[in-house]
């Protein structure tokens, strides 16, 4: 922390600045990574390209070589001159330049980015020679030469001028890197180099001084001291004192109270307190342009996984603080209390917002529970119904945003929003819902969730209120409410308020909406399915496959879609038997059938549950009932499927069930599997995971099975429900192997079924894609069967119970959707 006295900048005899700050010399700019990352995916195409497009780059290439008679009567030694530019003039350019600024350290920079720059390009050239393709070394290898040409002094001179710094900050820079691609141009003309050869040689280069400039730092173009006094004198005012307020050891300082405090961990970017001559109070909030980049992509993140919510296209420092005060304008024109934007400037890479400090006493976070009466809720909810009503939404409310001012006796509490930065004029109803559950749940962490959803329903009314009920999710929380809600005293705060608003709205819709279009998870997922599906293309054998599918007995494939088809009545039936509501069956089939869409794009075993318990909740079920009906159905599917095993082995043929006893190969991996769960369970950690894991859903289920037990008839039914769908699987895959002429013991079969559909269960790809076709491949193949057969019977079998399926999933999704079912 440093104590600094800035002079004056105005007239000698105006007194000096006194400022407590942390200036940073060098900072790690965000915007450096994402060059570095755009840079190394510049390496991969260009290589791409050399290998896939030779003809294309010889032809451009051939083409420029056709004015070289031209070029040679106005250039008599091109090859000299091309050296010269690259080797001499750019590399003296830049050092004089460094010399005459007083920079040595950037010098020493620079040079060590061109010797990194060239081990790597050297690096580059050796894996190339060893293990490129001929086709990837013919188009890095000009016409004359007898290898390939990487310059390695390209490579170091295009390092030394990224390590020096930013190209728009020096016109020496600027002038640098126009004579470095004219020199590059003069190469290609002459066959010096080729197009690719170029290319590769300066992204190896800016690679190099990125990474470098990235892990060392670069010179920050903040205004600090002198320049910061500066920048708040251009906006109007003479400071007295400004105090650094979200720094680590703020509190040492008393020009900061704990509205201050509250204010500087809120707002975006560096937050002063600022006493003028006058003796005003006022805030200071500088943007700084290298913090614009992260910024952005953090607000373009949160509106890309949200559906319905845009994000301000805030594409520069300028627009970024010019609609945030556009905003916090908007709202003080609205009647809203919140702190007026007093003046604005740029000085350097950094905008200076001035603020009126609201008059209030404390942030609602300090504010202790038994302080908290009903007026002081109804004061807080009035400010967002009068910010909402102007079509205006905040995006960001919690217990900081939310200061409250001295209550005056006889007089109604006064509460401030501020903080406006993701805030939205003519904003959508979506962030208006938004912001009533982010209300919600932070007055309902600090009272209780019945007095929170009281206050709400008396100053918003109930349609308001149920509107927002559905948006009770921690993706649209704040990361300080998020925090209060884990471990408070008041125990899962938004489930209980979902149930208050349900108490005084029977009819309301509180289960979750799904608003996340995905997160990391569906990232995840696509990943793997992508993974697995070039894993099974490598192996694939198209030709083969075709083969085998000529020979295939259509009869065998009819009988295995219909099979396939049976697996929906077997579903319906189990969530009809354990449904605590009396549910149409048509509807059912056609929930279960809509599934197959979804498991498009979810995990397997993901998409009936998650339809399910919609399916219930829209019913009027309540949530935990709906979620343990649910979590019953699968239960269930698992204890049918080891009984499954016994009646299949019975249904295998009349002539004793000895035939149809599972070979010595499964036997052993089940009894190898077996040992090994038993060994794991010995150990205490894994024991305690796995009764983690199981007995929340033991909890969970038990009322609802022991319900299910008073009624014989209904566990009956859905015990055949779930039996009808792993026999439709089982029948499916049987019929594909028979179609190709392949026969196998049912209950071989069922075994090597059931390990397929749980590794599709265990790894998270959509539908199990890629590790269901991996498993049974694997499966069949340890056998004795032939690995053709075996993947054109797989591929058959997924074809019919999990392709096929998807179309008359989106029609039944789109028919269920169209009557609100869904």
């Amino acid at each position: 922390m440093a104590d600094e006295t800035a002079p004056a900048a105005v007239s000698s005899d105006t007194p000096a600045v006194r400022i407590v700050d942390e200036p940073q010399a060098r900072i790690r700019r965000f915007t450096d990574l994402l060059a570095l990352v755009g840079t190394a995916l510049g390496v991969v195409l260009v290589l791409f390209l050399a290998e896939y497009a030779l003809s294309t780059t010889q032809g451009i290439a051939q083409d420029i070589a056709g004015v070289s008679p031209l070029l040679q009567r106005l250039l008599v030694a091109p090859v000299n001159l091309f050296n010269g530019i690259v080797a001499v003039i750019i590399p003296a350019t830049l050092v004089i330049d460094l010399i005459v600024r007083r920079e040595p350290r950037r010098l020493i920079e620079v040079f060590a980015a061109a010797v990194g720059a060239f081990i790597l390009t050297l690096l580059l050239a050796a894996g190339l020679v060893l293990w490129g393709t001929p086709e990837l070394g013919l188009s890095l290898t000009p016409r004359g030469a007898e290898s390939l040409q990487l310059p390695s002094f390209v490579a170091a001179i295009s390092a030394m001028l990224t390590a020096a710094g930013r190209r728009n900050t020096r016109r020496t820079l600027s002038i640098s890197w126009n004579l470095l691609w004219l020199g590059l141009a003069i190469g290609i003309i002459f066959s010096v180099v080729t197009i690719p050869s170029a290319l590769l040689t300066v992204l190896l280069g800016r690679a190099a001084g990125l990474g470098l400039r990235y892990w060392l730092g670069s010179t920050a173009d903040r205004a600090y001291g002198d320049a910061l006094v500066e920048g708040v004198r251009r906006a109007g005012f003479h400071p007295r004192t400004m105090v650094r307020a979200d720094m680590e050891h703020v509190h040492e300082h008393a020009e900061l109270d704990a509205v201050t405090d509250a204010l500087a961990r809120t707002r975006q970017g560096r937050v002063y307190a600022m006493t003028t001559v006058e003796h005003h109070h006022l805030l200071v909030v500088a943007l700084d342009g290298d913090q614009q980049a992260a910024g952005f992509l953090s607000k373009l993140w949160g509106s890309l996984r949200l559906r319905g919510v845009d994000t301000r296209a805030d594409v520069s420092l300028r627009s970024s603080a010019e609609s945030t005060a556009l905003v916090s304008h908007a709202a003080r024109v609205a009647g809203v209390r919140t702190g007026r934007v007093l003046g604005m400037s740029q000085i350097r890479d950094t905008m200076l917002l001035v603020y009126q400090r609201p008059p209030a006493v404390r942030p609602f976070a300090d504010v202790p529970e038994d302080e908290v009466d009903d007026a002081l809720l109804d004061a807080i909810w009035t400010e967002v119904d009068r910010a909402h009503g102007a079509g205006l939404s905040h995006r960001r409310l919690d217990a900081d945003t939310v200061l409250v001012g001295d209550e005056v006796p006889g007089t109604l509490p006064t509460v401030w929003l501020t903080a406006w930065e993701l805030g939205e004029v003519a904003t959508s109803v979506l962030a208006k819902r938004i912001d009533a559950a982010q209300v919600l749940a932070l007055t309902a962490a600090k009272v209780g969730p019945e007095r929170a959803v009281d206050s709400a329903f008396r100053v918003l009314g109930a349609e308001t209120v149920e509107q927002a009920a559905p948006l009770l999710q921690s993706i649209v929380l704040p990361a300080t409410t998020r925090r209060s809600l884990k471990g408070n005293p008041h125990g899962k705060v938004l489930e209980s308020v979902r149930q208050q608003i349900l108490e005084r709205s029977p009819d309301a819709e509180v289960g979750s909406e799904n608003i996340v279009r995905f997160g990391w998870r569906t990232v995840a997922t696509i990943a793997l399915a992508l993974v697995a599906v070039a894993v099974i293309a490598v192996q694939f054998n198209t030709e083969d496959f075709l083969d085998a599918v000529q020979q295939a007995n259509p009869w065998w494939l009819v009988i295995g879609f219909a099979w396939a088809l049976l697996t929906f009545v077997g579903a319906a039936l189990a969530l009809v038997a354990f449904s605590p509501v009396r549910l149409p069956f048509s509807r059912v089939l056609l929930t279960q059938v809509a599934a197959a869409y979804i498991a498009l794009a979810v995990p397997a075993g993901v998409g009936p549950a998650a339809l399910n318990l919609r399916l219930l909740t829209r019913r009027k079920v309540p949530t935990p009932l709906a979620v343990a009906t649910v979590a019953l159905v699968q239960v269930s599917s698992v204890v049918v499927t080891v009984v499954g095993l016994v009646i299949l082995t019975v249904a295998s043929g009349s002539n004793g069930a000895l035939a149809a006893l599972p070979s010595t190969s499964i036997l052993i991996g089940l009894g190898v599997v077996a040992a090994a769960i038993g060994l794991a369970l010995t150990v205490p950690r894994v024991r305690a995971w796995a009764a983690k894991r199981i007995m929340p859903t033991v909890r969970q289920t038990w009322p609802r099975l022991s319900q299910v037990l008073g009624q014989p008839w209904r566990l009956a039914l859905g015990l055949l429900g779930n039996l009808l769908l792993t026999v439709g699987f089982v029948g499916a895959f049987h019929a594909s192997l028979m179609a190709f002429g392949q026969e196998m013991a049912i209950i071989d079969l069922a075994v090597l079924f059931f390990v397929g559909n749980a590794v599709g269960a265990a790894v998270p790809t959509p539908g199990g894609l890629g590790a269901v076709e991996l498993a049974l491949t694997t499966g069949l193949t340890g056998s004795g069967m032939p690995y053709a057969l075996a993947l054109s019977a797989v591929l058959i079998y997924r074809l019919l119970s999990y392709w096929l399926r998807i179309p008359l999933g989106y029609v039944a999704m789109k028919y269920l959707e169209g009557k609100g079912e869904l």
